[in-house]
């Protein structure tokens, strides 16, 4: 079986993002990573950030590349220090189904992250599917405004509504549960043979 050169190229810009990323959270004692989860209220599990985080990202990079997408714009958004990436305007944060957490920095559009993707990726590892719900944080610290909050929901909604119906997956927003940070929890709909 013959690999495109494509699929080398792609590979090669994984590994040497991967290589980067862990050097950058070896040298910081995975400082950052902890401050980022203590401002989402999330447990202080800053490793299991950063392994997720590697998951969630050549999971990205898998289904940006299905779609023909290039890997370079997003590979360069992920960095382990937000501050690195001017273009990086917000912070996805995942729960992958309580087994870990990963994140991805997005700019104003959201690009190759494809939630309805994601939540039915399998972490063979993790033995799970997908994630219970993520965070949205800007990644200068400030607070959500209310129109970035309506236009996320909106995007949300978009991109889950295109392969999920309200049968078949339900999700709400929560932006009280952490001041300035927008939370969005996700589960299957199972209906009963006795609804039909």
């Amino acid at each position: 079986m013959k690999v495109s050169s494509s699929a080398v190229l792609n590979q090669d810009m994984l590994e040497k993002w991967e290589r980067e990323f862990r050097i950058a959270a070896k040298a910081d004692d995975l400082a950052a990573f902890r401050h980022h989860l203590y401002r989402l209220n999330l447990p202080d599990e800053s490793e299991l950030l950063m392994h997720g985080t590697i998951l969630l990202v050549q999971a990205c990079c898998a289904y940006a590349s299905l779609g023909g997408q290039s890997l370079t714009g997003f590979l360069q958004l992920q960095k382990y220090f937000p501050g690195e990436v001017p273009d990086a305007k917000y912070a996805f944060t995942f729960d992958l189904c309580g087994k870990g957490f990963g994140r991805v920095l997005v700019p104003g559009k959201r690009g190759v992250l494809d939630l309805a993707d994601l939540y039915g990726h399998p972490w063979w590892e993790y033995e799970v599917c997908g994630y219970r719900f993520f965070c949205v944080s800007r990644t200068d610290g400030k607070d959500l405004s209310r129109d970035e909050l309506a236009q996320i929901q909106t995007e949300v909604t978009e991109d889950l509504r295109f392969d999920y119906s309200e049968d078949e997956l339900a999700f709400w927003f929560s932006d009280s549960a952490v001041k300035g940070i927008l939370q969005v929890e996700l589960h299957d709909v199972y209906r009963s043979d006795d609804e039909d």
